[in-house]
């Protein structure tokens, strides 16, 4: 474990810009700072921190992201899909003039890059394997009404609506492949500009807030930015591609996730309101509100408990809750600094047996290295003061 504990002491200020650079100072940049706490320690040992409130700094907004395509239903591949029942993983494409006309550019994308998806469409509704590639310009411009505009004295306004379902599991693959592309780590505090700040922390130096230079604009912020934001990146990452992993060990992922639910301690059953004014789309909007909500309730749990990330304790100082076994090999420095390292049972999933498992600390076997290391560190503290201790940290 290589963070530095002067980290996990106390709040964590993180300057974003470069002020001290004199020509940015004749631009107006004035310093422009971000309080932040350590929140978890991840999978790769790197800290994430908290304190800010952006969308994309909650990581209960990824775990419930997750977990809701895992939970979603399996609709037909041509069945129509009403209301609130539509998901994100619905394409959406017209037919006129035997021609395929894209609602959207992830339709598009989909559809071309899938030979599967894109013969099962052409099968069904006889269209050749060529096609229009429109613009991104176009899809957004109504690309079709404009074409029909302009042919429908020759061939009428008979257009043909689809709706092509794709399964969780591929909708799924196409998420994670998404994730790595876009959470790739910043190589250079020269690459971030105004937009990948807005993005990632929702934060602007003022330059841009008073349009002094366009949020193109690179070299402005630092790399203290850069390491904040490569760790949020990298933490959002790691869980994404845990999920990615169980999703391949269960063949029924909605028999997981609410068994996942009922072993966290987060689990009740729907009972839907009784009104004859509620309707279908609208009662499993709801539903779908009350999953969420028990998605969210346990993220915290899950990413301790099943994911494995360790939790920097706010509200107990110098406390780290962890479901590692070998704690004394892994906290070896926050232990020999009197640090708490709390252990909690981990939950696994049997892919033998398609159900959870939980392990409990008494279970812990202290062996091999990590006996070495609590009796090293038991020694340590023994002869060594306080004060001289860092002097023995391992890296």
């Amino acid at each position: 474990m290589a963070i530095s504990i002067s980290y996990l002491n106390r709040s964590y200020c993180f300057h974003l810009v470069n002020s001290g650079n004199p020509k940015l100072q004749e631009m107006g940049l004035s310093p422009l700072f971000l309080n932040t706490y350590p929140l978890y320690i991840n999978l790769t040992g790197n800290i994430f921190f908290g304190g800010n409130n952006h969308y994309e700094c909650r990581l209960s907004h990824d775990v419930a992201k997750i977990l809701k395509v895992m939970n979603s239903n399996t609709y037909d591949r041509f069945e129509t899909v009403y209301g609130f029942l539509k998901d994100n993983y619905t394409l959406h494409f017209s037919i006129y003039n035997h021609q395929i006309f894209f609602s959207d550019f992830m339709s598009l994308s989909i559809y071309k890059r899938d030979e599967n998806i894109r013969k099962q469409i052409n099968e069904k509704y006889g269209l050749k394997d060529e096609f229009y590639e429109p613009t991104w310009e176009e899809v957004n411009q109504d690309y079709l009404g404009k074409y029909i505009l302009k042919n429908a004295t020759k061939y009428g306004y008979a257009v043909e609506s689809i709706d092509f379902n794709l399964t969780p599991q591929e909708f799924f693959e196409r998420m994670i492949s998404f994730k790595h592309q876009e959470l790739k780590p910043y190589k250079s505090s020269h690459q971030l500009n105004g937009y990948d700040v807005r993005n990632w922390l929702n934060l602007n130096a003022n330059v841009f807030m008073e349009k002094k230079c366009s949020l193109e604009t690179t070299g402005i912020y630092s790399d203290e930015a850069m390491i904040l934001i490569n760790h949020l990146l990298e933490t959002k990452l790691e869980i994404y591609d845990f999920f990615h992993q169980f999703s391949q060990q269960t063949t029924n992922w909605q028999s997981a996730i609410k068994e996942l639910l009922i072993q966290l301690g987060k689990y009740s059953e729907y009972h839907p309101p009784v009104s004859e004014d509620f309707i279908n789309d609208i009662d499993d909007y709801a539903e779908r509100c009350y999953w969420d909500g028990m998605f969210y309730s346990a993220a915290p749990d899950l990413l301790v408990q099943f994911v494995g990330f360790d939790k920097i304790e706010s509200q107990n100082p110098r406390t780290i809750t962890t479901s590692k076994r070998n704690i004394y090999e892994e906290f070896f420095n926050f232990l020999l600094m009197d640090y708490d390292i709390v252990q909690i049972p981990r939950l696994v999933f049997d892919k033998n047996t398609q159900h959870f498992r939980w392990i409990y600390p008494s279970s812990f076997i202290n062996a091999g290295t990590n006996r070495e290391c609590e009796e090293e560190i038991q020694y340590i503290k023994r002869y060594v003061p306080y004060e001289e201790r860092y002097r023995y940290f391992k890296s």
